[in-house]
């Protein structure tokens, strides 16, 4: 069985984290957009939301989750069954990861609410499944 060569683990993974970035912008505007509205942001971070830095903390990380996901997928594939099994373990651990990470430790610094923290939860591991498939399906050799 070959391994998918470090360039394309790489592209499918910036692919994935652009889906991701996508279909996080979709979820949170369209899904949970009433709750990040009655969200009250403190003024203290009011000057740092205004800098580059937010945009930057925004985007890249789904590009990491991506590359994460796609690197998982062919690690793991030889050790599963196939490149599903492959995919849905990358995909789960990258969600849960990310989530925790992301969500649950913005909730506890109480920037967010825990209800919305389990919502957006939900939601990444809503959209990093399929993006799993998909990568462990690009990579996959013909």
């Amino acid at each position: 069985m070959s391994t998918p060569s470090n360039g394309k683990i790489l592209r499918v993974g910036l692919l994935v984290g652009l889906l991701l970035n996508f279909s996080g912008w979709l979820g949170n505007y369209f899904l949970l957009g009433s709750m990040w509205a009655k969200l009250e942001v403190s003024d203290a971070g009011a000057e740092w939301r205004a800098l580059i830095w937010r945009d930057v903390f925004s985007f890249v990380p789904d590009f990491v989750y991506g590359v994460a996901i796609a690197w998982l997928c062919a690690a793991l594939r030889p050790a599963s069954t196939g490149w599903m099994s492959a995919s849905l373990k990358s995909g789960i651990f990258v969600a849960i990861i990310g989530g925790i990470v992301t969500y649950f430790a913005i909730a506890n610094s109480g920037f967010i609410t825990w209800p919305l923290a389990f919502a957006s939860f939900v939601l990444v591991a809503a959209t990093k499944l399929p993006l799993a498939l998909l990568a462990g399906r690009m990579l996959e050799p013909r």
